[in-house]
């Protein structure tokens, strides 16, 4: 309703426009109101002309069909018919009612009357098609933004069963060597469900509940591992209260612990957050067998290649993402902006 009051109005000021353009002249100079009158008769009949145009033979033929030579002629007879009304007004009616008219030559009236009618129909059809492109362009950017978010959404999907499997995997395995740390793992587990159900299906999160959730995941992991200082994990900087995408480390977070050498010193796992004013940065670097060249994760089509599409659609080339593999050493980093 707001939209169609807004065009009403729009409409309304057009033609106040084009009535103040051709009568404000003759009152500031002459002071004579007869021409603002007249002006008055003539006005229906410009309307009439320019919304057969605009809105039926510019949706009809120009824009839908692509008639071009249909229009032309339909504008040509909507002006021509103008033309004539406006002829018989000023040599019949005007005089009947007492308004004194100029008489010209043939040649000069017509030159004045398809001026005048170009340039209403022109104005107003050159409105017409930039509203019109406006709207397409509105459209097509509501249809990338949908595409992008419908993608993301896919992205994120694909994210959490991988996430889960590892972890099931991992709880299977303490129910039978060790019970309390198995039920520390499902509480831990439970506290990973709920930011996913609550957090994750929302487009932007705070830092500290994104990295309270990586941390519980850490912890999760580390109950699988026979030194707990195999990982090592920290965070340098302060929370600046700012938000990112959930889900967005995860996958690294997870291809780091997937794909380590648990048979190499510790600590065999660095991750390291480093928070700025206006970025967040992640850090991992693994130990790999050296016959391991899975990486990135490649099996399952979910990992750091979907982090990087997930990175190109957020932020298009505003973002840092590097991967690097250095013998038996396999290193990732990325670094995004916060808003």
């Amino acid at each position: 309703m707001n939209v169609f009051k807004y065009r009403i109005l729009n409409h309304i000021l057009f033609w106040i426009f084009i009535y103040a353009f051709y009568s404000m002249p003759f009152v500031l100079t002459s002071g004579d109101l007869s021409e603002a009158l007249i002006n008055l008769i003539y006005i229906p009949f410009d309307i009439l002309t320019v919304y057969f145009v605009i809105e039926f033979l510019i949706p009809r033929f120009l824009l839908r069909n692509r008639k071009l030579f249909i229009f032309l002629l339909g504008v040509v007879a909507a002006i021509s018919i103008n033309i004539l009304i406006s002829q018989y007004i000023k040599y019949n009616v005007q005089p009947a009612l007492g308004y004194w008219t100029i008489k010209r030559h043939l040649t000069v009236d017509l030159f004045y009357a398809l001026l005048t009618n170009f340039m209403i129909v022109g104005l107003a059809s050159a409105m017409k098609l930039l509203r019109y492109s406006y709207n397409i362009q509105l459209q097509q950017s509501e249809m990338e933004r949908r595409a992008a978010q419908s993608e993301l959404n896919i992205l994120r999907s694909q994210v959490n069963p991988h996430f889960l499997f590892n972890v099931l995997n991992n709880i299977d395995a303490l129910i039978f060597e060790d019970k309390e740390k198995a039920s520390n793992a499902i509480f831990l587990l439970s506290k990973i469900m709920r930011f996913m159900l609550k957090e994750s299906s929302e487009e932007k999160v705070m830092i500290d509940k994104e990295l309270s959730y990586i941390e519980d995941y850490l912890e999760l992991v580390k109950l699988s591992f026979q030194n707990p200082r195999f990982l090592k994990f920290q965070i340098t900087g302060k929370n600046s209260g700012k938000q990112i995408p959930p889900l967005l480390f995860i996958p690294i977070i997870e291809n780091a612990v997937k794909h380590c050498n648990k048979q190499v010193e510790v600590p065999g796992i660095e991750m390291e957050f480093r928070i700025e004013s206006d970025s967040i940065s992640l850090k991992t670097s693994n130990f790999i067998k050296r016959n391991d060249f899975n990486l990135p994760d490649t099996g399952t089509g979910t990992g750091l290649k979907n982090v990087e599409k997930r990175l190109k659609l957020l932020y298009k080339d505003n973002y840092t993402f590097e991967i690097n593999r250095k013998n038996d050493k396999f290193e990732v980093y990325i670094k995004v902006p916060l808003t």
